[in-house]
C-alpha cells in the first residue's frame, strides 16, 4: 500500500483532472443529387448534427519557475452506434505553458485552419460551403498527429500560432498515390486577434505529399450520406490515384490554404465573414475559393443563425485526367464550376449546457458532370458537460 500510495503521489495533478464532453444526436433527412451521375438518393437516420459527440479529459499542474504542465485527450463517440472511436482521436497532447514565453503542445492537435472553419455562426462544418475544402491524407484539414505547436503570449490582443507535423518517413521513400497515406505532413502559421467584441484571424498552411480533392456538401466528415463517398467526390488535383506510376514524391507542389476570419458581436446580434482558399501551383495548379457570411441573433432562450456562402473551383488543365463528361467515379477529373450553400439553424437553449435545434441546409454545385444538389433537415438535441 505504501508503494501504491507513493506511485499515485508522484503523478498527482495538483489542479485536478476535468472530465468534459458533448453528446449530440439528431434525426436527419437528406436528399442528395450526385454530381457525377445525376441520380437522386434519399437518406434518413440518426447522427451528430450540430457538433461531433466526444469524451475528453483535461489536466494541469503548476511547476517551478512559472511553468504549468498540462494534458488533453479527446475520443470521438458515435452515439448512434454506441461506439467509441479511438482511431478518431480528436486531440491527444501534452504541453508546457509560460505566461511570459508562451505555450508548447506536442501530439495530435487541431489545426488553425480547422479552427477558422468553426468561426461560422452555424459552426458545423459539414453544412456550409467550406465543406468544399481540400480532402487530404489523415484528415490533415482537421487535426494532425506527430505534431508540435507553439502559441505565443498575447501582445496587444495579437497572438502567433505555429504548427508543424512530421511524416516520419525516409526522405528517399516513395509511394503510389492514394488519398489515405501516412506520408503527408503539414506546416501552419496563424495570427489571431481578440478584443472585447472583435475576433479575427489570418492563417496559411501547407500539406506535402497528399492528393487534392473536394467533396460535395454533407459528404465531408460525418453524416448519414457518408457511405460510398466516391459518389460525392468531385475533383482530384492530381492524375488517377490508382496509377502506381503516380508517386506522391512526384507531386512536388504542396496543397496550400489561406484563411481570413472576422467576427464582431454587436450585442443584440453577431456577424461573421470567412474567406477560405485551397490551391496548388505548378503542374497541378488549381484552386477552390469560398466566401461565407453569417449572422447570429439571440431571442431570449432562442438563437437563430443564418449562413450564406458562395464559391468557385478553378481546375487545372491536363490531358492526364478523365473527361469532364465521364460518369464514373472521378479519377483526376478537371472541371471548373460554382458552389453555394444556405444554412439556417434555430436553437432553443434550456441552459448553458442543454439545447435542442432545427438545422436546414440547401447546397448546390456545378463542378460535376451534373448539377449536384444536397438538401438536409435535422432535428436534434445537444448536451455539453
Amino acid at each position: 500500500m505504501v508503494v501504491v500510495s507513493n506511485a499515485f503521489a508522484d503523478v498527482d495533478v495538483a489542479d485536478g483532472i476535468k472530465l468534459y464532453g458533448i453528446l449530440d444526436q439528431g434525426l436527419v433527412s437528406q436528399k442528395l443529387t450526385t454530381p457525377n451521375t445525376g441520380v437522386e438518393s434519399d437518406y434518413a437516420g440518426i447522427a451528430a448534427v450540430s457538433a461531433t459527440s466526444r469524451l475528453g479529459f483535461k489536466g494541469s499542474r503548476g511547476l517551478s519557475e512559472g511553468l504549468k504542465g498540462f494534458i488533453q485527450i479527446e475520443i470521438q463517440l458515435d452515439a448512434d452506434t454506441s461506439t467509441l472511436l479511438p482511431t478518431k482521436n480528436r486531440t491527444a497532447f501534452v504541453g508546457l505553458e509560460s505566461e511570459s514565453a508562451g505555450t508548447i503542445q506536442i501530439g495530435t492537435i487541431e489545426t488553425a485552419g480547422y479552427e477558422a472553419y468553426g468561426t461560422d455562426v452555424n459552426s458545423r462544418v459539414e453544412y456550409k460551403p467550406n465543406v468544399w475544402r481540400t480532402v487530404s491524407s489523415l484528415d490533415l484539414q482537421d487535426r494532425t498527429n506527430n505534431s508540435i505547436k507553439y502559441i505565443s503570449p498575447q501582445l496587444g490582443g495579437f497572438q502567433l500560432h505555429l504548427q508543424k507535423s512530421f511524416a516520419e518517413r525516409a526522405s528517399t521513400e516513395t509511394v503510389a498515390g492514394t488519398t489515405a497515406n501516412s506520408f503527408a505532413e503539414l506546416q501552419s502559421v496563424a495570427i489571431k486577434y481578440k478584443s472585447d467584441n472583435l475576433k479575427a484571424s489570418v492563417v496559411h498552411d501547407e500539406t506535402k505529399n497528399a492528393l487534392m480533392g473536394y467533396k460535395f456538401a454533407g459528404l465531408s466528415n460525418a453524416g448519414i450520406s457518408t457511405t460510398a463517398t466516391t459518389d460525392g467526390l468531385l475533383y482530384y488535383g492530381a492524375p488517377d490515384a490508382a496509377n502506381a506510376a503516380n508517386s506522391l514524391k512526384a507531386i512536388q507542389s504542396p496543397i496550400q490554404r489561406d484563411f481570413l476570419t472576422v467576427n464582431y458581436d454587436f450585442g443584440k446580434f453577431a456577424v461573421n465573414y470567412l474567406y477560405a482558399k485551397s490551391y496548388q501551383t505548378g503542374t497541378y495548379a488549381g484552386n477552390n475559393t469560398t466566401h461565407t457570411f453569417g449572422v447570429k441573433v439571440p431571442f431570449d432562450k432562442f438563437t437563430v443563425g443564418l449562413s450564406l456562402g458562395k464559391g468557385f473551383i478553378d481546375s487545372y488543365a491536363s490531358t492526364a485526367v478523365a473527361t469532364d463528361t465521364s460518369t464514373t467515379a472521378p479519377a483526376g477529373r478537371a472541371k471548373d464550376g460554382n458552389i453555394s450553400d444556405t444554412t439556417l439553424g434555430i436553437f432553443y437553449n434550456f441552459d448553458k449546457a442543454t439545447s435542442v435545434y432545427l438545422i436546414g441546409s440547401d447546397s448546390a454545385s456545378s463542378v460535376g458532370v451534373y448539377e449536384g444538389k444536397s438538401k438536409t433537415v435535422a432535428i436534434g438535441a445537444r448536451y455539453n458537460f
